[in-house]
C-alpha cells in the first residue's frame, strides 16, 4: 500500500531545490497551505506530477498521523504556541491550525512544518 502524503513528507524533507510529488487532492491542499504560510515558493502540473521549488526554510516537516495509528483532535484541544503549521483533515478539507481554530473544527493532525 502507498501512503501519498508520506511521500510528500518525505520528498520535501529531503530539501532539493525543485522536488516532484504525485498528483492528488490531499498533496494539492498540503501545497496551497504551505504556498500560502512560505514555505514553498510555488507548485505547478507537469507531466502528471507536481513540479515544486522549495524555499529553504524549512527546518522540520513530520508526519503525526499514521495510517496504522490515527490521532485526531477536537477544536479546542488543537495545540497552541508553535513556531510552525499543524495540518488538519477536518469535515471541510484540509486546513492549517489557525484556520481550524477559526472555524472551531477537529479532525485528524496529519503532520506539521516549522
Amino acid at each position: 500500500m502507498n501512503d501519498s502524503l508520506s511521500d510528500l513528507f518525505t520528498r520535501i524533507r529531503n530539501a532539493h531545490s525543485i522536488v516532484t510529488v504525485p498528483v492528488s487532492a490531499t498533496n494539492k491542499s498540503i501545497l496551497d497551505i504551505l504556498v500560502r504560510h512560505g514555505f514553498i515558493q510555488h507548485f505547478e502540473i507537469q507531466n502528471q506530477q507536481f513540479l515544486v521549488t522549495l524555499k529553504s526554510t524549512i527546518r522540520e516537516f513530520k508526519r503525526l498521523s499514521r495510517p496504522g495509528c490515527r490521532l485526531y483532535v477536537s477544536a479546542h484541544n488543537i495545540p497552541r504556541g508553535q513556531l510552525g503549521i499543524l495540518f488538519l483533515s477536518t469535515s471541510k478539507g484540509i486546513m492549517s491550525d489557525r484556520e481550524a481554530r477559526y472555524l472551531k473544527l477537529g479532525g485528524e493532525l496529519l503532520g506539521y512544518i516549522s
